[in-house]
């Protein structure tokens, strides 16, 4: 039971669904629906998994003050399970009102037509048989088993309200040159444009709603977790869109205020995954592997003319830039004599024509993400907005060798990207903009230990889920307790063991930071296959390392003072690290500190023993399968698998040994 607390709690439901809860502006927990139903990216809000994060969270629905709502573009709002118990509605609640200028032209009848604001057409889609639509029935398995009537199905707010200077046709270049002396004099007519009021009723009470527009929750979740009071926001990702707000924006962060400013009109997001898409890769996670592909070619058929946002596109008669740049590289491929065969097919995929496509679309997106940024900086200078940070955040923040591009080369000294900038994040920036933004509550400061201890906010698990997973497997396990286990995992690695480390909250995010890891020696040449054969992954894909803080300039350079989430790269410094070496010589590191927890022991320990301060680190799940969340997939993961040591919550778990 809460006691004078600000209680949020936020629902992100389109794909990489999630929950977030926030108490005094503190995160609880941040849970995703792909954990809870074991199908990746999956989409939808289950009542269940809500009642599982309050339970964590020790609230009651009563505890409730806000719900803060946001989605993926296009992606309706689905409640899969008891949709009676979780009703949504657009319009204000009686016991709290949040000034909207949407609404208010609504409630004006300056804008008559609601419904044109809505979208949402994933479900019809799921549902239809048409073959076009067959990737995005992974991402809601339960289509095979929930009739779509017993659905809860709303609409999601998609346009809100947009100001002139918004409609303009501008490139690159003339939004350096905008005069934004009128908009921040006057702050009113834009901090109120992306969001708009709702009643929502969980499980019979009716809390007070806010709709919260999605490149804004993805701003929010970089932004409130920054070290930086004020901050330039870039947010940008896959979204299908050329132009306007719903492809990306330009915002400014400003104490406990996220104020936006303008469309940047990129369409990189959706070159780079549909890029992926024609080489052969299925469009949910072809962004990464086409950033894991690109180091083996050459960016033969980059072009600078391509260079710019769709407007600047367009200035050049480039109507459809995707289009135009895959007829740009295969125009290229011909001329100089490429087979083009092995396009589409993915057991080519190391071929010259689909690598040096992969490494020019990295190079089109890198130099064009560093053009845009370059008059982000140039805007911001412009309008005496002096900040030397630069917060990134969407899809488009999970490439790496980007990232780095924009540490090195861009104007802006400090580069935030918060672990999730992913749309596993927008829960969670939905609940902190509802709670600084909204209520007007100041920003927390973030000390170094709460920056660093961001990502382990999952799910925590009791110890009746550890002792009931235990029983389940009882017969086909052994089981050590009591030792010292990040001294015998170390000992393990050294003697070239693969071990799984779960310990604690789960991390946030789709990347594996010590908490749900896969670990294994990685000065052993044959390591990186083991661990794709474990995995069964593709074999040319490479693997992170994690590394001691204090280390890391013994072992790579070209990385900023700290790389905890796994979000830029390197150059390995020595040849005895080829487990996690890519083919160009890069690494995605992530540097460890105590904030990461057990793995921070055991680097100590398997540096005392090898004299090396380095692992291989990738996530603890199968193929197709999310990051385990609970001990029992844990554990089923070791009977089932190749694994040869689990390390649960202080417990040594190996098989145990079939008597013949």
């Amino acid at each position: 039971m809460k006691d004078n607390q600000t209680v949020i709690l936020a629902l992100h439901f389109g794909h990489d669904a999630g929950i977030c809860i926030l108490i005094d502006g503190i995160i609880k927990c941040n849970l995703l629906r792909e954990r809870h139903n074991r199908s990746k990216h999956s989409f939808g809000i289950n009542v269940d998994h809500i009642e599982e994060a309050l339970l964590d969270a020790k609230l009651k629905v009563e505890d409730i003050d806000i719900i803060a709502i946001t989605s993926t573009q296009s992606w309706e709002l689905v409640v899969v399970d008891r949709p009676q118990e979780l009703q949504l509605e657009y319009g204000e609640h009686p016991n709290k009102k949040f000034r909207s200028i949407l609404y208010e032209k609504i409630s004006n009848k300056r804008e008559i037509d609601f419904k044109k604001h809505l979208d949402g057409e994933q479900i019809e889609r799921i549902y239809s048989n048409n073959k076009k639509y067959s990737t995005f029935k992974y991402l809601f398995p339960e289509y095979k088993k929930v009739h779509k009537k017993d659905l809860g199905i709303t609409k999601s707010l998609q346009d809100f309200a947009q100001i002139d200077l918004w409609k303009k046709e501008l490139g690159l270049e003339d939004i350096a040159k905008i005069n934004l002396r009128d908009l921040l004099t006057d702050k009113e007519q834009i901090e109120n444009l992306f969001h708009f009021p709702m009643r929502i009723t969980l499980k019979g009470k009716c809390i007070p709603g806010i709709a919260i527009q999605h490149h804004l929750a993805h701003a929010a979740s970089a932004f409130y977790n920054c070290k930086s009071d004020q901050s330039l926001i870039l947010t940008h990702d896959g979204g299908f869109y050329k132009t306007g707000p719903l492809n990306g924006m330009i915002f400014y962060g400003d104490s406990n205020k996220i104020l936006p400013i303008v469309p940047h009109h990129l369409a990189l997001g959706d070159l780079y995954d549909q890029v992926g898409v024609f080489l052969g890769f299925d469009l949910i996670g072809s962004a990464g592997k086409m950033m894991g592909l690109a180091p083996y070619g050459k960016p033969l058929f980059y072009n600078r003319d391509l260079v710019g946002n769709t407007y600047d596109l367009h200035s050049k008669g480039i109507t459809n830039p995707r289009e135009s740049w895959l007829l740009h590289c295969i125009k290229s491929a011909k001329l100089n004599k490429y087979d083009l065969d092995p396009i589409g097919n993915t057991n080519r995929i190391l071929e010259p024509i689909c690598v040096d496509i992969a490494a020019s679309t990295q190079k089109l997106f890198e130099e064009t993400l560093l053009y845009a940024v370059k008059c982000v900086s140039e805007m911001s200078l412009a309008n005496n907005i002096n900040t030397d940070t630069l917060c990134y955040a969407g899809g488009t923040g999970l490439n790496c060798p980007a990232n780095s591009l924009l540490l090195k080369e861009s104007p802006f000294r400090n580069i935030y990207i918060p672990p999730n900038c992913d749309d596993s994040g927008l829960s969670m920036g939905a609940a902190q903009y509802a709670y600084h933004h909204l209520l007007n509550k100041s920003r927390l400061k973030i000390s170094q230990k709460s920056y660093l201890s961001l990502p382990y906010i999952g799910l925590k698990n009791s110890k009746n889920d550890l002792n009931n997973a235990i029983k389940r497997y009882e017969n086909q396990i052994n089981i050590e307790e009591d030792i010292d286990c990040e001294q015998s995992a170390a000992k393990d690695l050294h003697e070239n063991k693969i071990i799984a480390w779960f310990e604690g909250r789960s991390e946030i995010g789709p990347r594996a930071l010590g908490h749900r890891s896969l670990l294994i020696n990685p000065s052993n040449p044959d390591n990186s296959a083991r661990m794709n054969e474990l995995k069964q992954r593709e074999k040319w894909r490479p693997f992170a390392p994690a590394v001691l803080k204090e280390d890391v300039n013994l072992y790579f350079k070209g990385l900023p003072n700290e790389s905890p989430f796994m979000l830029f790269t390197a150059q390995v410094l020595k040849n005895n690290l080829p487990a996690i070496t890519h083919v160009d010589g890069s690494a995605r590191v992530q540097t460890v500190t105590e904030e990461t927890g057990g793995l921070y022991l055991i680097l100590k320990k398997l540096k005392e023993i090898s004299g090396c301060s380095v692992v291989l680190n990738t996530s603890f799940n199968g193929p197709k399968e999310p990051i385990v969340e609970k001990p029992d997939e844990a554990i089923n993961f070791l009977v089932t698998s190749k694994l040869d040591v689990l390390y649960l919550n202080r417990k040594k778990i190996t098989r145990k040994i079939k008597k013949i």
